[in-house]
This record gives structure tokens, C-alpha cells and sequence, in this order.
């Protein structure tokens, strides 16, 4: 990409940047609740832990206690007895989470059948008498008023209208001062006689439905009151509630003896939870009437009394929980204020989102607008990763940031990025390609795309496999034909071979004249170079025959073929000036591959491959072995075979294991044993040329012995 490409990416980033940050400052409720979700995958990743204050202690009313004890709501006396059990136990702060709406009538008929017996007896009892015995309302006021200092109760705060409209207005007055004052935040100071009125056990939902803070203040009229957690604490430390902190925007924080708790605007505090139901310490509250619960578990500690069977606990959902009791909420948040551990978003952290989003897309911008966009989508990514790590690392020191609105910047930019780059490079692509393609290879052009610095001169050293054919006694052909037909012919012919290297595919490197050359294993890699040359080698003849009936039924001389096929080491790259170059290979074994294509008239054979080639996929073809032969301008001997055909067309005929004794009894200086065996070939294959000449060559051999430091080899003096 040119530099005004990078000045177009650059803005083009700015904007997608700009956007991500109007998208943070406008909060639309998709992103909001996006950002909530993501944050409850940092308590996900973190996983739960344990209570980390120690002090306090969920007592549950389950499905253990109602067995033993009876269905809920349980007579207001047990409740009593419940009260003065956790007293004995010495719990310094009881908190109950539930309410206590109206009068509890089920002891009449008890009262009525002890004035009966009393009266039976003649001793009868007075209604005071049969209150402070029976009435199960006064028994439980008579243990809230022995331990006020010690119990809370809580109070369930209406927040709108219509869940009272079947209340007497009357009524309504009475019980909401004035419902129009209510309002969240608070904006005014409160004093601490106002705090220390009813705490409240509400518990607030995000728009999702899923408890994620707990109002630890709410105002009602010119009234304050605070939360139960907040007010069991007060009890618990023996300290009075103090005013809370409010500034003209609302409540920013709340105080309570040395503690100070950092809330939000809505005087909310932001729960650090421990995890879901499993991780609140709790004891049933059949086994502390019982006296089953050794005084150690309740000794000294803040105790939260709530409803948690199946069916009878107000259902809450939580980060880690779809189904929490309210009460295992409240425990988690006297479990943060006693420990001092709860999320607080500092004053800094708008900023900080701000400045991430910043960052984060600038990062995108220059990975994914001037980097290749492999790296720079892996910058980008780790980049993405680094600020999830850091985010988390933040998380666990009690100071949750933005995740999303960050995130959607950088993946936003790179995303708009990486499309206007492809579609500009893919049109570039389709020129360049339109301009190449008449006389360039197809996989050139494509590697060519993929790297256009790769169109320079030079090369690299491979292993590879070269391809070389022609036909036979194309001179004499050619005098026989006018020029027009020869050239409808020889295009013909070159059509047909091409597709056979195309379909393996190979690079189709130049014709010269009638011959063909191609290369196998560049530029794109392939492990199998020398079995596709083989491949094509046998389709070229194939098709090179059907040619040549086609060419003698027009009363056209026939068409032979032959090929050679060499593997090894060669230089492959872009060779030429610098002016104009082509992409080929260069080499001692390139000059080979034409060397032995040159014998194919001299052994009669269509195909002769190099012993390179054949060993890279002899599994995979039948070779039949020919000489060992030194061709012009190489010192170096090398074995040739002849190509016979695919093992997967049938069992291997049987003279290839006759020439390969004869061959080694000729190797063996054994020329007469030699050509015994030779012979044996040739009365199955009268017409077999290559074991003619090696039959002869032994023939003259025993008539001349080749002198003692013979290496079997025999010198080609021709091309």
C-alpha cells in the first residue's frame, strides 16, 4: 500500500475511533448491557472464593428446617425462641431478611383452650396473661426489645406506585410520607437520626434482571434509611450510623465509624461476590434451636437471618448464580463492608475508558492499515488480550473498568480497516493480474500478489523436479506441412500437454519450440514435486497418442513423444534482467532432466526419469531400469529408469525384475550372463529397443573387455 493508501487507513481509523468514543459517551442500552455481562465474565474467570472477613454467618431457614420444624411461615414464636438461641450463642449483630406484614393470629385457638383450662382448674388468667404467654406477635416483641442492640429489622421499600394502588390513600399517607419525594439519588445530607430508622431490604436489579450492587441508602420523602447489611454492621461495631457524604450530582459516599464506602451515584454499592450459594457459611436454623451448632460458628460474628428453602426465598440472580436467596446476598455484602474488599469504580476510571478506547484503536489503526494484516491483526489481537489481562488484574484489586466500549473500538477499527484494504488490494489484484496473466504462470501471479516484493531478481535453492519433453522427429514433420498447418498443429499439441501440467499442478515454465518444460514443488511448496511429474509425464503420453491416431487418420505422419524427468538441488527465483526477467529454474540437474530426455530415441522408451525421481516415489510407480550413463557435461554418472507405469494399474510386469538382474550382472562385469538374461526379455518383447542396445553392449563388451577401472557407466557424446 502506497503512502496516500496509509493516509486514507489513518483517517478512515480516526473516524471508527471517533465513533467508539461518541458510542461510550451516548451508553445505548445494548452496550450498557453488554458491559454488565462482561464484567460478570471477570467474576467467571476469577472463579469463587472464599468469605474473607470470617465474621459473618448466614442462619437459613431450608428444606431441613421446615421438615423438622413445619411449613413456612413458622408462628412468630419460634422465631422468638430463634432469636434468644442466636443470643445465647453470643452473636453480636442479628439481621433478619424477612418481613413481618401482618399480625399472626394462628395461636387463638391455643389461647382459648388455656383459659378453658384454666378456668377448669379455678385459676383463671386475664387477657394480659394469656398476650405475654401466647400471642406469638408479643412473644417475638418481647426478644426484639431484650436484644435491640443486637437485632435489625428489615423493611421492604415500594418503588412505585402501582404496587400499592389497592391501598387505602389513607393508608398509603401513612405508610409513604409523600410517595413524589421518592427519589434515587439522594440529594441532600442526612442526618444520623434519619439514618437510623427501619433499614431497608431491597435489592436492586440491572436492567438484565441480575443483582449486581446493593443500595446501601435510599430516600423517601425528606427521610433517609439505610440498607440492612449497613445497619447490622452499625450494630455489629457498636457504632451509630453517621451522615452520608452527598454532593449536588447525588451520593458519593457513605460513613461508618472508620469505614468509608465509595457508592455511586445511586448510592449503590458494587458487590464483590464471593461466588453463589455454596460459598455463604451458613448454619439451619433447626440445628441452632436444637443447640447443634457449636458456639465457635456463631461466636463473635454478624449473623443474617433469612428464608432460603425452594419455593418460599425471594429468587434473586447473580453473577455466579441464576437462583440466589436474598439472604445469601446480604451475607456477601456485610461480608465486603467487614472486609473492606468491595468493587469501587474510582473517579478515574471515565478517564480511563476514555483514554483506552483511544489507544486500543490507534493500535488498530497501525496494525491494520499499514502492517501486512496477518501481523497486524496478531498485534491487534494480543493488544486486545494485554488490555483484558490488565482489565482483570484491575478486577481483582477491587477496581472494575470498562471492557467493552474499548474492545469495540479496536476490533471495530481493525474490522472497517482490514475490509477497505481488501477491497482496495483486491482491486489492485484484478489489475495487476488482468496485465500479467497473457504471459505469466498462474501460480506466479498469484504468488506475485501475495508479495509483490517478490517480483525482483534473484533466487533460492530447492529440491526440486524438472520436466523436460519433445517430439520426436519434429524437423522431419515440419518439412512435410505447411507453415499454417504446422502451426494449427503444434498448437494443438502444446494445448494438450499443458493441461496435463496444469492439472498436476505444475509450473508450466517456457515452451521452446516443440519442447516443454515444467517444474514441480515451486512456488508454492509440495512435498510429493517428483510423483506429479510422474503423473503428467504418463498423461503426456497418453494424450500424445490419442493425438497421433487423430493426426494418421488425416494421413499425418504419428506423434512420439519424449520425456525426461530429473530430481535434485536447483536455484529457482526470478532470472533475466532487470528489465524484463521470468520465473524459472537454473541448474545442473534443470540441464539433466533435457540430457536424459535426449536418450528416449536412443532406448526406444517415451519416459526416462532420473534415479532422484525414482526414488522419491518408487512406491508409487513401476520402474524399469535402463543404464547407468554420464550425459554430456556432467562428470557424474546417474542411473535412469524408464517410467512404466502407476502401481495402481495392476501387478508389476515381469520384465522389470529381468532387466533389473540382467543390469546387475552387467554391473557385475558378468556380460555374458547378461545377455543371456537380456535375451529372455526380449523373446517376450521382440521389439524392446532398450534391452537390443544393452544386449549388444554386452555382445561387444565380451568380444572387448572395458578396461579394469570401468564404472559401469556408459558416456553420452550427444545432447
Amino acid at each position: 500500500m502506497n503512502l496516500k493508501g496509509h493516509l486514507t487507513s489513518l483517517l478512515l481509523g480516526l473516524g471508527l475511533i471517533a465513533l467508539a468514543l461518541a458510542l461510550y459517551l451516548a451508553q445505548p442500552r445494548f452496550l450498557a448491557l453488554m458491559e454488565l455481562k462482561a464484567g460478570d465474565a471477570l467474576f467467571w474467570a476469577r472463579g469463587p472464593v472464599p468469605m474473607t472477613s470470617g465474621q459473618v454467618v448466614l442462619v437459613a431457614v431450608g428444606e431441613r428446617s421446615l421438615h423438622a420444624l413445619g411449613r413456612w411461615p413458622w408462628p412468630r414464636h419460634k422465631l422468638a425462641e430463634l432469636i434468644e438461641a442466636l443470643a445465647g450463642q453470643e452473636v453480636k449483630a442479628i439481621g433478619l431478611d424477612m418481613g413481618f406484614f401482618e399480625p399472626d393470629r394462628r395461636l387463638e385457638e391455643e389461647a382459648v383452650m388455656a383459659l378453658a383450662r384454666a378456668a377448669l382448674e379455678g385459676r383463671p388468667l386475664s387477657l394480659d396473661q394469656v398476650r405475654e404467654r401466647f400471642h406469638p406477635d408479643h412473644l417475638l416483641a418481647q426478644a426484639l426489645r431484650r436484644h435491640q442492640d443486637k437485632v435489625v429489622l428489615g423493611y421492604y421499600f415500594h418503588m412505585g406506585g402501582e404496587d400499592l394502588a389497592h391501598v387505602d390513600k389513607a393508608e398509603l399517607r401513612r405508610r409513604l410520607r409523600d410517595l413524589n419525594k421518592f427519589a434515587l439519588p439522594p440529594t441532600r445530607y442526612a442526618s444520623p437520626a434519619a439514618m437510623e430508622r427501619g433499614p431497608l431490604t431491597n435489592v436492586v436489579p440491572d436492567d438484565d434482571g441480575v443483582v449486581r450492587g446493593m443500595p446501601l441508602v435510599m430516600q423517601c420523602g425528606d427521610r433517609y434509611f439505610p440498607a440492612l447489611g449497613l445497619a447490622t454492621l452499625a450494630r455489629f461495631w457498636g457504632v451509630p450510623l453517621s451522615p452520608a457524604r452527598v454532593q449536588d450530582f447525588g451520593l458519593e459516599e457513605i460513613r461508618l465509624g472508620p469505614l468509608r464506602v465509595p457508592v455511586d451515584e445511586r448510592g449503590q454499592l458494587r458487590i464483590n461476590f464471593r461466588g453463589g450459594h455454596d460459598s455463604v457459611p451458613q448454619v439451619e436454623a433447626c440445628d441452632v434451636l436444637q443447640g447443634k451448632v457449636p458456639r465457635e460458628r456463631l461466636a463473635g460474628k454478624a449473623a443474617i437471618l433469612a428464608v432460603t428453602a425452594t419455593g418460599v426465598f425471594d429468587m434473586r440472580t447473580t453473577p455466579f448464580a441464576s437462583l440466589e436467596p436474598g439472604g445469601g446476598i446480604q451475607v456477601q455484602v456485610l461480608d465486603n463492608l467487614l472486609a473492606g474488599d468491595f468493587l469501587t469504580r474510582p473517579a478515574w476510571a471515565r478517564v480511563f475508558d476514555l483514554a483506552a478506547i483511544l489507544a486500543l484503536g490507534l493500535v488498530a489503526t497501525l496494525c491494520c492499515g499499514v502492517m501486512p494484516l496477518v501481523s497486524g491483526w496478531l498485534l491487534t489481537l494480543g493488544a486486545g488480550v494485554g488490555y483484558v489481562l490488565l482489565c482483570y488484574q484491575l478486577f481483582l484489586r477491587g477496581h472494575p473498568l470498562g471492557l467493552v466500549y474499548p474492545l469495540l473500538g479496536l476490533i471495530a477499527t481493525g474490522l472497517g480497516l482490514t475490509v477497505y484494504r481488501n477491497l482496495t488490494e483486491v482491486r489492485d489484484k484484478r489489475r495487476l493480474r488482468s496485465a500479467f496473466q497473457q504471459y505469466l504462470n498462474p501460480a506466479v501471479i498469484e504468488r506475485v500478489l501475495r508479495e509483490p516484493g517478490g517480483l525482483k531478481l534473484g533466487g533460492e535453492k530447492k529440491v526440486l523436479t524438472v520436466l523436460a519433453s519433445d517430439i520426436r522427429g519434429f524437423t522431419s514433420i515440419s518439412e512435410k506441412l505447411a507453415p499454417e498447418q504446422l502451426a494449427h498443429l503444434l498448437n494443438t499439441y502444446m494445448d494438450e500437454m499443458t493441461g496435463e501440467v496444469l492439472e498436476q499442478d505444475g509450473l508450466l515454465d517456457k515452451y521452446i519450440g516443440d519442447a516443454v518444460m515444467a517444474v514441480y514443488g515451486a512456488p508454492a511448496p509440495q512435498a510429493d514435486h517428483a510423483a506429479r511429474a510422474c503423473r503428467t509425464a504418463l498423461g503426456m503420453t497418453r494424450r500424445a497418442e490419442a493425438l497421433s491416431r487423430s493426426w494418421q487418420d488425416q494421413g499425418l505422419p504419428p506423434l512420439r513423444i519424449g520425456i525426461g524427468i530429473n530430481s535434485g538441488p536447483m536455484v529457482v527465483g526470478n532470472m533475466g534482467s532487470h528489465r524484463r526477467f521470468d520465473y524459472t529454474v537454473i541448474g545442473d540437474n534443470v540441464n539433466t532432466a533435457f540430457r536424459v530426455e535426449g536418450q528416449c530415441k536412443v532406448y526406444g522408451v517415451g519416459i526416462i526419469v532420473c534415479q532422484p525421481t525414482r526414488d522419491l516415489c518408487q512406491d508409487q510407480f513401476y520402474f524399469r531400469v535402463l543404464d547407468l550413463i554420464q550425459v554430456k557435461g556432467r562428470q557424474e554418472p546417474v542411473a535412469i529408469y524408464e517410467l512404466v507405469g502407476a502401481r495402481d494399474g495392476g501387478p508389476e510386469p515381469g520384465f522389470i525384475a529381468q532387466c533389473q538382474a540382467a543390469f546387475q550382472a552387467y554391473l557385475a562385469r558378468d556380460f555374458a550372463g547378461a545377455e543371456a538374461l537380456y535375451q529372455a526379455v526380449l523373446q517376450d518383447r521382440p521389439q524392446d529397443q532398450a534391452a537390443q542396445v544393452m544386449a549388444l553392449r554386452c555382445r561387444r563388451y565380451l568380444e572387448e573387455p572395458p578396461p579394469a577401472e570401468w564404472s559401469g557407466a556408459e558416456v553420452k557424446t550427444e545432447k
